[in-house]
């Protein structure tokens, strides 16, 4: 996948895929993701209660249209706060870069000037990750926030993403017809 890994919205009727994706994560990873544990029941409950008409979420998926990594960009009065996740066997290729990219394009053509996300500090891939982005990270006790400052939207950025999400729709559809093909020829 590398570091292009290709970005697309969520739909609403997706949302049992991104549920898969995030049960998938072991009780480790939920804590990392969610910094505090949460139990199949809450995965679900988070998942039901996203509110796509004022948040979004960005997904990449796999040959097989399997959610891999999502992001959860929430739009709050003045600034955005991020939660990222990404499969262990996907991760190191970009994708959570991708996502971040991505999320940071969104919040600024929002009208955000701060994109943040809080993490647990033994969570060393997120930490990686918003230092290599360019997030400032405060650390307070055994959790930490990362946050970058926005620059206004401009006809760029809002270009950038419109294209951004013409790549992430074209790839899905590709997959899509891969996938219907295959089961085709399985029949």
């Amino acid at each position: 996948m590398g570091l292009n890994a290709l970005t697309r919205e969520l739909h609403t009727n997706e949302r049992p895929q991104l549920l898969t994706h995030l049960l998938a994560l072991d009780a480790e990873d939920r804590l990392l993701r969610f910094a505090h544990a949460l139990s199949d029941d809450g995965v679900c409950h988070y998942v039901e209660g996203i509110d796509l008409a004022r948040d979004v979420v960005f997904v990449v998926t796999d040959t097989d249209l399997a959610i891999i990594g999502a992001a959860h960009l929430a739009r709050e009065d003045g600034h955005a706060e991020l939660g990222i996740s990404v499969l262990p066997q996907s991760r190191g290729q970009g994708i959570g870069g991708a996502l971040l990219a991505r999320c940071a394009a969104r919040a600024r053509n929002w009208g955000r000037r701060v994109m943040f996300m809080n993490c647990l500090v033994e969570n060393a891939a997120m930490m990686h990750l918003a230092r290599k982005q360019g997030l400032k990270i405060a650390v307070s006790g055994a959790e930490a926030e990362a946050f970058v400052r926005l620059p206004r939207a401009d006809l760029t950025s809002l270009a950038a993403e419109a294209v951004a999400e013409q790549l992430g729709l074209f790839d899905h559809a590709q997959k899509s017809y891969w996938v219907a093909l295959q089961a085709q020829l399985l029949q």
